[in-house]
């Protein structure tokens, strides 16, 4: 039982992963011959390829966001990426228009996505190779220049041209048959198709298209063994700042010790005073220290006052010399 939960799980992985590895596909987001964006994606590089400083600083300054991103793209690829000159597109571009090479052949990946799509094309410069992918997106403009174009032609809709056709026709004395000739067809359909082909032509001549760019990136291709050993080198000099600065703040904390001591008030340091020669003061009257009691008198009282002691307390004690003490006060010096 655990071996099948284990499986099933195993399972649900491997759906859920080969579905998130699965890229989403889209239809054209607007419309587009891929013969045709692909010489005009070349022609836009090459319009931007070669100029001089003058229009640099012009389309870097007001030009377009497109034409920012192209000049940008392609003085990094030149000063940083050191590409060398750029592969010419002329003989491409030619054997492209004519049918000769199809899109594949010419190196070209068209991706459609959810509103626009990329032209990346490879370019072999002189030093290494360049890929260049630009943005297209829906131009606007274009359907409304070809809408008022088709009305002032009186190809609006078809059912308007047809009847136009059969009155145009009929007022100049030919026969449908004639026109399907002339123009190289056999039916109304392709005859109403053949003229809103010219408007679209006519149009294209004057440089307005279903799409316009948006945004050129201009990268350099470098080998995996390049990128892992320029990877290696941002790491190492990551770490190192890393260190480096780790470093410095233990060199700094180690500093705070000293703010204690530094930031301590020091204690004010008075002069020293001269040692001043004593004054002479006036001769101090001798004390007299004579003893006011004799030391003999003074033995014969205590005496007499432990007999009296003694013969109170009835030990019958009598000084010799007949010394009666009556009473004791102490005398006050």
């Amino acid at each position: 039982m655990k071996i099948k939960k284990l499986l099933v799980l195993v399972s649900m992985l491997a759906v859920m992963f080969s579905l998130a590895g699965c890229d989403e596909k889209y239809d054209k987001p607007f419309e587009y011959n891929d013969t045709e964006i692909a010489v005009h994606a070349m022609t836009s590089f090459m319009t931007y390829e070669n100029i001089s400083d003058e229009y640099v600083d012009y389309y870097i300054n007001s030009g377009s966001d497109y034409e920012k991103s192209a000049i940008k793209g392609i003085e990094q690829a030149e000063e940083t990426d050191k590409v060398g000159a750029f592969e010419d597109y002329s003989t491409t571009l030619a054997a492209l228009s004519s049918g000769t090479i199809s899109v594949e052949e010419a190196d070209v990946k068209i991706i459609n996505n959810k509103d626009y799509i990329t032209v990346v094309l490879i370019n072999n410069a002189e030093n290494r190779d360049v890929e260049i992918s630009i943005k297209y997106v829906e131009n606007q403009n274009y359907y409304i220049q070809l809408n008022q174009l088709l009305t002032e032609q009186g190809l609006e809709s078809f059912e308007v041209f047809s009847t136009g056709i059969q009155y145009a026709a009929t007022m100049n004395g030919i026969t449908m048959e004639q026109i399907f000739e002339i123009n190289g067809v056999t039916n109304m359909e392709d005859l109403y198709q053949v003229g809103v082909d010219k408007a679209k032509l006519s149009l294209y001549q004057q440089g307005i298209y279903p799409y316009m760019e948006e945004e050129m990136v201009v990268a350099a291709v470098y080998s995996n063994k390049e990128l892992v050993g320029q990877a290696a080198m941002n790491t190492l000099i990551g770490m190192g700042t890393v260190f480096v600065v780790l470093i410095f703040i233990s060199f700094i904390i180690s500093l705070f010790k000293y703010l204690p001591a530094l930031f301590a008030k020091k204690p004010k340091v008075e002069p020293e005073k001269k040692a001043e020669a004593p004054k002479a003061t006036a001769p101090v009257a001798a004390v007299n220290t004579e003893n006011l009691v004799d030391d003999s008198q003074l033995v014969a009282v205590i005496t007499a006052a432990i007999y009296a002691y003694e013969s109170q307390c009835g030990n019958g004690a009598i000084s010799k010399d007949k010394l009666v003490v009556r009473s004791i006060k102490r005398v006050r010096k």
